[in-house]
Formats: C-alpha cells, structure tokens, sequence
C-alpha cells in the first residue's frame, strides 16, 4: 500500500508538470533520492526533505506533509493543545513495581516538562515518564524525566546500546509494569539490561527475538509475561535539585 504522501508528491508531479528529475533538482536532492523515497515502502522522508519538495513542487509543506485541511487543522489544535515548548509527562518507569490495571486510572497530572518536543517526531508521539527507583541509577536518577517517542509511531528498531522503555504484562494484562532497559542483541535472544550499579538490579530481561522487531513473551514460575519495546528514550531531563543544608 503506498504511503499517503506518495500520492501528494505524484498529484504535484502531474499538477507542474515536471519530471522527478527536475522536482528533485529544484528541491536540491538527487534523482536517486526522490525515486527511492517514491518507490521504497520502507523510507519516510525527513521535515527538511519535505519542505524543499513542498517547494519544487509549489505547494505547502504541510498538505505535502499531512494531507488535507482537516488532517491539518485537527494537527494545529492538538499541539496549540499543549504549553508552549512543554513536553507532557504521563507516568512512570519503575523496576521490579507491578500494578494492577485499575491502579492505573485517575492518575494525578504530572507536571509538564519545559523543554521543546524533539523536531525529529511528531509532537503527539512524543511524552516524558518520571523514573523512580535505582535500575538507571548510572544515567537517570530518581525524579528524572525520560523523554520518550513511541516506538510504532517512530517505524522504531531497536540498535545496541539503545535505552527503551519496556512494558511487561502478565494475567491478560491485568497486571502491569513500566521500566527502562539497555537493549542487547544476541544471536539467539534480546538482552534488556538495567543500567545501575545497585546490586539490586544486575539481571537482564532475556526475551526470544521479535517477529516484529518489538514484541515477544518469556515465562517465569507465575506463568506467561508479554514483553513489548513500548517506546525509545531520546533525552533525559534533570530538574533542578535543592542544595541541602
């Protein structure tokens, strides 16, 4: 199935008339570029790409973007939505915390982080869960803000090394729990570390490797846990601690 911007790139194409060398050389790209993006199903094009071919192809970067004015308009009021340059928090990460699915609702607002969402993203697959506890105590510590970028939305793969967010469900779902791990790739599993030097936290999750990249299951002596690589950590945000006296 072709991606909706594909079809927008080729109404323009038809619209001026031009070929997709000369889009691609009034956009600044090469011939190869512009043939690839249109016929690799896989590739999605970046904000910058977008707006030099929005150019070349004279139309507007967010209809090349995101379609029609309703598409636009709905994604204007979502992010007019939010504080300005504010990241929102939703929940926390937490080794070792199991939650039952009702604890889960009405959870108090957190208090939006004021940072700009990243620019790499949408901003609406974007947001900040607090780390509590000791598991990342290397590089985040109790009270920092992961921001996240969900994993689906981003066509996300994990690479070595990567921080990602982990939700691990047991019962049908029933119970729940959030954490952040170092992803290890192994030739016949997944490694998902901690990243801590509390003696606590010295054992990974060992997970067989994904169908789809970001979702499989182990079992342990209460029965059978689904694994799923819910989001990447792209920054970790540090509030300001008070000095003690």
């Amino acid at each position: 199935m072709e991606r909706p911007f594909v079809h927008r790139i080729r109404e323009r194409l038809d619209a001026t008339g031009k070929s997709v060398r000369k889009a691609a050389l009034d956009a600044g790209l090469s011939e190869t570029a512009l043939k690839d993006l249109l016929a690799n199903e896989k590739q999605w094009p970046k904000l910058d790409t977008l707006q030099k071919l929005a150019a070349s192809l004279e139309t507007d970067p967010a209809w090349l973007a995101f379609g029609g004015d309703e598409d636009i308009e709905a994604a204007k009021a979502a992010t007019a939505a939010m504080p300005p340059a504010s990241l929102p928090v939703v929940g926390e990460v937490a080794a070792g915390r199991w939650l039952e699915a009702d604890d889960h609702v009405d959870i108090p607002p957190y208090d939006p982080v004021p940072v700009q969402p990243d620019t790499r993203w949408r901003v609406e697959d974007q947001y900040g869960l607090m780390v509590r506890g000791t598991s990342l105590n290397r590089v985040a510590l109790d009270g920092d803000i992961l921001a996240c970028v969900d994993a689906i939305a981003a066509r996300y793969r994990p690479r070595e090394d990567d921080l990602v967010i982990v939700e691990m469900r047991r019962n049908a779902g029933l119970l729940r729990q959030m954490t952040a791990k170092r992803y290890m790739r192994l030739s016949t599993h997944i490694e998902l570390w901690p990243d801590s030097d509390d003696p606590r936290w010295q054992t990974p999750i060992i997970i067989p490797h994904p169908e789809d990249g970001l979702s499989s299951t182990l079992e342990d002596d209460d029965g059978r846990i689904e694994v799923r690589i819910k989001a990447m950590v792209t920054w970790i945000h540090r509030p300001m601690q008070t000095r003690r006296r």
